[in-house]
């Protein structure tokens, strides 16, 4: 199987977060492309990845207040059950259970990032745009009042 497209189409206009759909995609498609042999620990691979993937999602959700931050987790969390049943499979030699665990994980992460990981990602631009405009905001009102910021300065000189 192909690695999922990542064209500008799907991006998600965050770099970390592209990256790290795409490391996923990328893992996946070394568990569908593996042998029957690499196949247990090339899932293993990308278990540990999401593993790692979802735990900064839920950091950076619950850090901006994203509001449909429970719904997500919740569907992370059904996943994560999932895949480690997958590994279970593996180590039971049932291989053909765990190659179709992994179809439906490529469309299950296709779906999830249009229908979770892109609100999330705008959610996290418009925090980093409101952030930077009150900065510049902040910059603006301490220019207009030199003498307040030095005396504040002064202030904490004493």
């Amino acid at each position: 199987m192909a690695v999922l497209d990542r064209s500008d189409a799907t991006s998600l206009g965050l770099p970390f977060m592209d990256q790290a759909r795409g490391r996923f995609a990328r893992l996946l498609a070394q568990v569908e492309e593996a042998g029957n042999a690499a196949l247990p620990a090339a899932w293993r691979d990308l278990l540990a990845y999401a593993v790692e993937l979802f735990a900064c999602e839920d950091i950076w959700m619950r850090a901006s207040g994203f509001a449909a931050r429970k719904d997500h987790a919740a569907q992370h969390r059904v996943v994560l059950e999932v895949m480690r049943e997958g590994a279970v499979h593996a180590a039971g030699g049932r291989l053909a259970q765990l190659r179709e665990m992994a179809r439906q994980l490529r469309d299950w992460h296709e779906a999830h990032g249009r229908t979770m990981d892109a609100p999330l990602a705008r959610h996290l631009r418009k925090r980093r745009a409101s952030r930077r405009n009150a900065g510049v905001q902040l910059r603006a009102s301490h220019a207009a009042r030199p003498p307040l910021r030095a005396a504040a300065q002064h202030a904490s000189q004493r």
